[in-house]
């Protein structure tokens, strides 16, 4: 799902070639879902965690992990919330191009919330339904939200 989202703003940045702030935009996005690709390919995020993990292991902190890893998530919700918010005054003319950066924001913070591996969301995230963990379906959410708003704003950018 992130090759294709990759993919799509590859082609929405030669839609919007014209309109600099929205190719710019597509750029930016095509990279970082081109680097989540990366990331599902080599399980880079596991490597990261396990790293994070027998660092705090070695160090006798693992026990003490509770503590900094809500402070983390309360500094993640904060920040994600906060870049929203640039993204809606930046972009409030071009509503597509919110939900694009929306649906990165929430890649960026799911992948996030997996390396920080707090015992209570890891419990919500690979909760299956059906055949599939709640992770997937927050995953592919965050891609369909990309592809369309970078589809959209794209497509508004009066340049195709």
């Amino acid at each position: 799902m992130y090759f294709v989202a990759a993919t799509v703003c590859g082609v929405a940045w030669w839609r919007a070639r014209r309109d600099r702030r929205i190719a710019r935009l597509a750029v930016i996005l095509g990279i970082l879902h081109a680097a989540f690709f990366f990331d599902v390919a080599f399980h880079w995020r596991g490597t990261l965690y396990d790293l994070l993990r027998a660092e705090a292991i070695a160090n006798q902190w693992y026990d003490l992990r509770r503590g900094p890893q809500d402070g983390m998530l309360v500094l993640l919700a904060a920040l994600l919330l906060t870049a929203i918010g640039f993204a809606r005054r930046r972009y409030r003319s071009t509503p597509g191009a919110v939900l694009a950066i929306a649906g990165a924001l929430l890649s960026i913070g799911c992948w996030s919330v997996e390396v920080i591996s707090l015992h209570a969301t890891d419990t919500v995230l690979y909760h299956h339904i059906g055949p599939l963990p709640i992770a997937d379906f927050v995953w592919a959410l965050a891609c369909l939200m990309t592809v369309i708003g970078i589809w959209k704003a794209s497509g508004q950018s009066g340049s195709h």
